[in-house]
C-alpha cells in the first residue's frame, strides 16, 4: 500500500525537525553527564584560529623587530602561561637601534628581565601597563586580538606597555580551562606585573573582552577582597555578560551554534541545564561586590549596539547593578535618573557617566564595532587613558 502524500510529509517533517532536536539534546545531556566536555563548549581553547602561524613569532601578527617579547609566566599550580610584552610604538622608536642590536632573532626568551624591553617597562616612572585578558577561543594573537593591542597604547605610544597571555589550555599554555584556574593564571601574571616588574598598582588598567571581562572583573574582586587590597587605575571591559547562565540563552557558539537558547523558553529545563554548567562566572554579582568594597574605583564597559554575539542588554544590566551598588539605595529610580545623564553622541552611540565620591562608573555604547572589531576602535584606547588618568 502506497503511504499517502500528507504522511510522508509528516513523516519528513518529524525526520528532519527530530534528527537535530536529538542531537542537540543528546549533546547536552552528554556535557551533565561528562562535564570535562564543558570546558570545550564555553572555552574554545582548542580552536586557536592561528594554525600555521607561530606565536614566538609577533612580527607574523604586524608587531615590528623586537617590539613583542614573548616569554613564560608560571602559576602557583605548576602552569606555565605563554605571554607577550608588547612596547608602545613610541618607546620602540626611540630605543629602536639598542632593541635591534639585541640580535637579529628575537622569539621566546627564557629570561625577560635580561632584556632592554623588560627594563623599559621596569626602570621607567612614567611607564604604565595593560594588563589584557582575550576572549573565548583563539590565542593572544587571533582576531582582531594584535590590532587592539595597538589601539591601547595610541592614546599615549611612548608610555603604555601591554601585557597579554593566552589562559591555561590556549595556544602555548600548558593545563587546561576551569574558572577557579583562569582566576589564578589571572592573579599569577598580576603579581608578575606588581613584584617582579615592579609596576605600581595606580599605574596598571585591567581590561578584558568577552570571556576576558569575565576573568578581569573575577581579578579586580579577589583582589579588592585582601586584608592588604590592590586597586588598579582603572578596569575597562569590553562586550560583557551578566553571567554564562543568562549568556547561554542568547549566545550562539560562531554566531551558529545555538548553547541553551532553544530551551531558554522552557524554564524548569532552562534552569536544569543551567544549574549543571560547571563554570558560572558571575560578573554581576562580583562587579556589585566590587563597587561596593573598593576605596576608589574607575570602570568603564564598553558594548558595540551590533554585537551579534553576546547582546548589549548584558553590559547595560552590569552598569545598573554597578550603579545600585555603588548607592546602596533600593529606592532609587534608577532607570529615570541614567536616561538623564545618557548623552547620545549620535552616530557615535552614547555614553551615561555615574560619578561618586570613590570614582566614575561609566557605560559606552557605541552604534558599530560588533563583538571583536570595537577592541581596536578608538573608544577603547580613550577609555584606558582615561582610566590612568583617574588616578591624578
Amino acid at each position: 500500500m502506497e503511504p499517502s502524500p500528507l504522511r510522508s510529509t509528516v513523516l519528513a517533517l518529524c525526520l528532519t525537525l527530530g534528527i537535530p532536536a536529538a542531537l542537540y539534546i543528546g549533546a547536552l545531556s552528554t556535557m551533565v553527564l561528562k562535564p570535562s566536555l564543558q570546558a570545550h563548549a564555553i572555552y574554545l581553547h582548542k580552536v586557536t584560529l592561528t594554525w600555521f602561524k607561530d606565536l614566538d613569532i609577533p612580527e607574523q601578527f604586524g608587531f615590528a623587530n623586537h617590539q613583542v617579547t614573548p616569554f613564560y609566566i608560571p602559576t602557583p599550580d605548576g602552569e606555565r602561561l605563554h605571554t607577550w610584552h608588547v612596547l608602545p610604538i613610541g618607546a620602540y622608536v626611540t630605543h629602536q637601534d639598542a632593541l635591534l642590536a639585541q640580535g637579529p632573532e628575537g622569539g621566546l626568551v627564557d629570561r625577560f628581565q635580561d632584556t632592554l624591553n623588560f627594563r623599559l617597562l621596569s626602570d621607567s616612572p612614567a611607564a604604565k601597563l595593560v594588563v589584557y585578558f582575550h576572549g573565548t577561543s583563539g590565542t593572544m594573537a587571533s582576531g582582531w586580538r594584535p590590532a587592539s593591542y595597538r589601539s591601547l597604547y595610541a592614546v599615549d605610544p611612548l608610555n603604555t606597555h601591554v601585557l597579554t597571555f593566552d589562559y591555561r589550555g590556549y595556544g602555548k599554555s600548558t593545563g587546561h580551562p576551569s574558572e577557579e584556574g583562569l582566576i589564578t593564571d589571572a592573579l599569577a601574571v598580576v603579581d608578575w606585573a606588581l613584584h617582579v616588574a615592579r609596576i605600581p598598582a595606580e599605574r596598571i588598567v585591567i581590561y578584558g573582552q568577552s570571556l576576558g571581562s569575565a576573568v578581569a572583573i573575577a581579578l579586580v574582586h579577589e583582589l579588592v577582597q585582601r586584608e592588604l587590597a590592590v586597586e588598579f587605575a582603572g578596569l575597562v571591559v569590553t562586550a560583557s555578560f551578566a553571567n554564562v547562565a543568562e549568556l547561554t540563552a542568547t549566545y550562539r557558539i560562531g554566531g551558529l551554534v545555538p548553547v541553551l537558547s532553544p530551551v531558554a523558553r522552557v524554564k524548569p529545563l532552562f534552569d536544569f541545564f543551567a544549574s549543571r554548567l560547571q563554570s558560572k562566572w558571575d560578573n554581576e554579582r562580583r562587579l556589585s561586590e566590587f563597587v561596593q568594597k573598593a576605596g576608589r574605583y574607575d570602570v568603564t564597559l564598553i558594548h558595540s549596539e551590533d554585537d551579534c554575539d553576546i547582546p548589549m542588554a548584558h553590559s547595560i544590566r552590569l552598569f545598573r547593578a554597578a550603579v545600585r551598588a555603588a548607592e546602596a539605595d533600593e529606592a532609587l529610580l534608577l532607570d529615570d535618573v541614567i536616561e538623564e545623564k545618557r548623552v547620545s553622541h549620535g552616530e557615535g552611540g552614547s555614553r551615561t557617566v555615574w560619578s561618586t565620591k570613590k570614582g566614575d562608573i561609566r557605560l559606552e555604547i557605541p552604534k558599530y564595532g560588533v563583538h571583536d572589531k570595537v577592541m581596536s576602535y578608538p573608544i577603547t584606547g580613550l577609555a584606558i587613558g582615561q582610566a590612568f588618568n583617574s588616578t591624578g
